[in-house]
C-alpha cells in the first residue's frame, strides 16, 4: 500500500511541475513538445537537469509501463519522491542572482572627486579590482586596472599624480569604452545560473564580463542592489 502512495504522491509532484513550467512558459515556448523537456535545456535547470531527468524518465516507465496485473514496473523510493519535491521548490523559487553578490549597502563606491590614489590604496588594502563610480545622477563608470591603463595609454604615465581625481579618468570609466572590461545590468528577477552562464559566455577577442551589476529596472543609472564578480559565480556554483 506505501508503495502505491509513493508512486501517486511522485506523480502528484510531476503534474505540479508540468503545470508551474507551462506557465513559465506560457508566451516563449520554442518547441510543442514536453515543457520538462523544455526546461531541461533551460540554463536555469542547470542545478537539478540530472536528477530531474532520471525524474522524467521514472515517470515515463509510472504512466506509460504497467506490468501484467496492471502494476507499475517500478516504484520511486522515498528518496526519489523528496528529490522531486526539492526539484518542484526550486522551479518555485529559482536562487536570484540579487541574493548571491555583495548587497548595494555593502559595496565600495568611489565618487568622481575622489583621489585615485587614495582609491587605488583602499582597493589594494580590500582586495578589490573593480570599483562603481557614482555620482548624485547614479552610476557613472567603473574604477579598474584596466580603467586607468587606458586612461594612461591616452594622456600618459605623467598625469599619474597625487592630485589625479576618479573624474579625470571619465571616459576611461564608461561601461561602454572598448578599451576596458565589459560589464552587464540585470533586472532583479534574473537567476544566479543566468549571470553565470554571462560569465562564462565570451565576450568578444580578449574581452570577458569583468562585473554584473543588478539594478531596480535593470538599467545602467539606476539603484545598484548588488554586484557579482565571477568569483561570485565561482562560490555559488551548485
Amino acid at each position: 500500500m506505501q508503495q502505491g502512495l509513493r508512486s501517486e504522491r511522485f506523480l502528484k509532484l510531476y503534474r505540479r511541475l508540468e503545470g508551474l513550467l507551462e506557465k513559465r512558459y506560457s508566451d516563449k515556448r520554442v518547441s510543442s513538445g514536453s515543457v520538462v523537456m523544455e526546461y531541461l535545456h533551460d540554463p536555469d535547470s542547470t542545478p537539478c537537469r540530472a536528477d530531474l531527468d532520471m525524474c522524467r524518465e521514472i515517470r515515463n516507465l509510472l504512466a506509460h509501463n504497467d506490468d501484467v496485473d496492471g502494476q507499475p514496473v517500478v516504484e520511486p523510493s522515498e528518496g526519489v519522491v523528496e528529490l522531486l519535491s526539492g526539484i518542484v521548490d526550486y522551479v518555485q523559487r529559482p536562487r536570484l542572482a540579487v541574493d548571491c553578490g555583495t548587497p548595494g549597502d555593502r559595496i565600495m563606491f568611489a565618487h568622481p572627486n575622489d583621489f585615485a590614489l587614495d582609491v587605488m590604496r583602499h582597493m589594494m588594502r580590500m582586495g578589490y579590482s573593480h570599483v562603481p563610480v557614482r555620482d548624485k545622477t547614479g552610476l557613472v563608470g567603473v574604477f579598474s586596472a584596466g580603467a586607468l591603463m587606458s586612461f594612461l595609454g591616452d594622456k600618459g604615465f605623467a598625469n599619474l599624480g597625487d592630485d589625479l581625481r576618479i573624474g579625470d579618468l571619465k571616459k576611461a570609466l564608461s561601461v561602454d569604452n572598448e578599451r576596458t572590461d565589459d560589464y552587464l545590468f540585470f533586472d532583479p528577477t534574473i537567476t544566479m545560473t543566468a549571470v553565470r552562464k554571462a560569465f562564462e559566455k565570451r565576450q568578444g577577442p580578449n574581452r570577458r564580463l569583468a562585473v554584473v551589476f543588478i539594478t531596480e529596472d535593470g538599467g545602467q543609472h539606476s539603484q545598484v542592489l548588488a554586484m557579482l564578480t565571477p568569483w561570485d559565480a565561482l562560490k555559488d556554483r551548485h
